[in-house]
């Protein structure tokens, strides 16, 4: 049975929020069994869509390199585990990676570190803007349109999140706060109709085409983590996938709860909140299969 590693549609019942929480830095990056296929899957990325999943500003190398620095100093330390850090190289996964590459930017080393996603956020005086980014598995979205934009614009799309909301605000004065030694971390989610990992806009559209069929999609969840780099100042946003088809969520030892719970949020979203999820059409069929697969569920 596959193990649900996080579940924020049960654990935090308000909707579009958000939900920002202080770690442990030693929690900072989770890498997991999975880390090869990721690995490969962002090697092979590179190779086909590099414009799509890599993007920097010029003047961004040495805020690149410190999260390069601050990341392999961390997988190694606190993921010993997994990776061993030996001659300027990191051992990992059956593979290696050397960390001084005159050619590659920083970041794309980084990138190629762990499952996560790697955005870097500069203070400027129109607010935090994205100015590099490393971002294989975006999630609906395409790091070449926010590239270079400030938050608000950033966040334009998402229901109470654009510029001169409460939200939008409050957001600014987070990044403005955090500490170096504090980061926190976040969740968001949806459901899709397929688990690929790399799913830009273009990919939404086109099985947007095919018929709906509850009992195959998938809650895709994102781990989100931000983190201040202590020279640059700037802010390290990491963004890490976990594909969880509803077939496994239903066969969790707390299926039954986790399906009511995932109905109950669906049926909390606003309609201007559907339509930004891409669920207005299925939420009516999802949510009726979601309850139908709970009562069917035994509570022995």
């Amino acid at each position: 049975m596959t193990s649900l590693v996080h579940k924020p549609y049960a654990t935090t019942p308000k909707v579009f929020t958000i939900g920002l929480s202080a770690i442990d830095p030693a929690r900072w990056i989770e890498p997991d069994g999975d880390l090869g296929v990721f690995l490969d899957e962002k090697e092979r990325l590179c190779h086909s869509h590099l414009p799509q999943v890599f993007c920097a500003e010029a003047g961004t190398e040495d805020a690149q390199q410190e999260c390069l620095d601050m990341l392999a100093g961390h997988l190694a330390r606190d993921h010993a585990g997994l990776y061993r850090l030996e001659d300027g190289a990191l051992y990992f996964a059956g593979r290696s990676v050397v960390l001084a590459q005159p050619d590659m930017p920083p970041l794309r080393i980084a990138g190629s570190l762990i499952q996560d996603d790697l955005v870097i956020l500069r203070r400027r005086e129109t607010g935090w803007h994205v100015v590099a980014g490393y971002v294989a598995f975006p999630s609906a979205w395409s790091l070449p349109e926010k590239f270079g934009l400030p938050m608000e614009q950033v966040h334009a799309p998402v229901p109470g999140f654009n510029a001169g909301t409460r939200n939008a605000t409050l957001i600014n004065r987070i990044f403005d706060n955090l500490q170096v030694d504090q980061p926190a971390i976040r969740f968001n989610w949806s459901v899709y109709p397929a688990g690929d990992l790399f799913w830009p806009p273009e990919v939404s559209s086109e099985h947007g085409k095919a018929p709906f069929v509850p009992a195959s999609n998938i809650v895709r969840v994102e781990r989100q983590s931000l983190r201040r780099l202590p020279k640059t100042g700037d802010i390290v946003f990491t963004i890490r996938i976990y594909i969880d088809p509803i077939r496994a969520l239903l066969a969790q030892p707390d299926g039954k709860a986790l399906a009511t719970a995932l109905a109950d949020r669906l049926e909390d979203f606003s309609p201007d909140q559907l339509d930004y999820k891409g669920m207005t059409a299925k939420k009516a069929a999802l949510v009726e299969h979601l309850r139908a697969a709970a009562a069917a569920i035994s509570d022995c």
